[in-house]
């Protein structure tokens, strides 16, 4: 761990114990300077609380420039209730901890508004939402987006979509050979869709039973491995990150890179990497950000369904465009043409806040 960078410029940082459990609850606004600040909820198992500490103080960072990355109206945060080693969690411990985060996150006052993330799902924010209104990504029942799968759907599609049309002239997927490694939640709309519209898909996963989805949709099967070397117009990783390394970059053949895994880079500098080979990379927390848009604009900016969908996909077009011309016109990465892009507006808002 001694290797990450971890930052430390939050507006909020607390480690306070549950009040029902003892738990630690870990609570980190990076900035509002765009809006209140969202993320995720993480309950899961960790070595120590260092490791944790990093997850809280690294994620919430990425969240707010995500945000600013799409425009979101939004700031960047993140919650982490670390597990020790061994520890058994029942149903009745879990609704403890919901309980608890609810409590410390309603005690901001609406600088933060927690959402699911690993160990969490929509009932879990359904729990918090008994004692809470900053809560967001709450159950369809409940009034809310029912989670964030189809908005990242929404979002990485339009990515794909927006993508294939400036590199590639094309505005139908149909003929086009697309690879996606992963046939989770995204990736099997993806692959769907696709299919329905005339794409020669090639299809991965570790879960072997997926692979009747390759035979109904008529789909190439092959390992995950396989599928990220294969010869294609659109490579869409939507699985596991860290699959984007200095060894794998000089064996694809993939000409666009954009899919729903978060932090697809092992290192920033495989961008660079990427960019000498021709091959258009769409950072991932452009793509991917559809999730947080479409969920947010329901919940937090109280939009229609129809209407979240418009904005997400107008939005992330809007920036997927932005991102492909800023790195063709001044001839860097899409990584740091993005990371720019939020800074921008990260300091424009900072600036226009200090005048008031």
């Amino acid at each position: 761990m001694a290797e990450l960078f971890i930052p430390t410029d939050h507006e909020i940082f607390q480690i306070k114990p549950g009040y029902r459990t003892g738990l630690p609850v870990m609570i980190g606004v990076h900035s509002t300077v765009l809006g209140p600040a969202v993320g995720g909820l993480r309950i899961k198992h960790y070595d120590d609380s260092a490791t944790a500490i990093s997850d809280v103080l690294r994620l919430s960072q990425a969240m707010t420039v995500k945000a600013a990355a799409i425009d979101n109206g939004t700031g960047g945060g993140k919650t982490v209730v670390p597990l020790p080693s061994g520890f058994t969690l029942t149903p009745q411990i879990k609704e403890a901890i919901l309980l608890d985060v609810a409590d410390q996150v309603h005690s901001l006052d609406g600088t933060y508004h927690v959402a699911p993330d690993v160990g969490t799902g929509p009932a879990d924010i359904d729990i918090i939402r008994r004692r809470t209104p900053f809560a967001g990504g709450y159950s369809k029942e409940a009034g809310g987006a029912g989670g964030t799968t189809f908005g990242t759907y929404v979002g990485v599609d339009t990515a794909i979509r927006a993508t294939v049309g400036s590199v590639l002239q094309k505005t139908s997927m149909k003929g086009l050979r697309v690879s996606i490694v992963g046939l989770g939640g995204i990736g099997t709309l993806l692959a769907k869709d696709y299919a329905k519209e005339g794409a020669i898909l090639t299809v991965a996963d570790i879960d072997q039973s997926r692979k009747a989805l390759a035979e109904e949709i008529g789909a190439k099967w092959v390992t995950p491995e396989e599928a990220m070397l294969e010869s294609c117009d659109v490579l869409a990783p939507c699985a596991l990150g860290g699959v984007l390394t200095h060894e794998i970059v000089p064996q694809l053949s993939a000409h666009i890179i954009c899919g729903a895994a978060n932090n697809q880079l092992t290192n920033e500098d495989i961008a660079d990497a990427l960019l000498a080979r021709n091959i258009v990379y769409v950072p991932d927390f452009i793509a991917n950000a559809g999730g947080v848009m479409y969920a947010t604009g329901i919940e937090l900016h109280h939009r229609t369904e129809q209407g979240s969908e418009k904005h997400t996909r107008d939005g992330i077009k809007r920036n997927v465009e932005l991102v492909l011309d800023v790195s063709k016109t001044d001839k860097i990465s899409t990584h740091v043409a993005a990371v720019d892009l939020a800074l921008t507006r990260l300091k424009a808002a900072s600036s226009h806040v200090s005048q008031r």
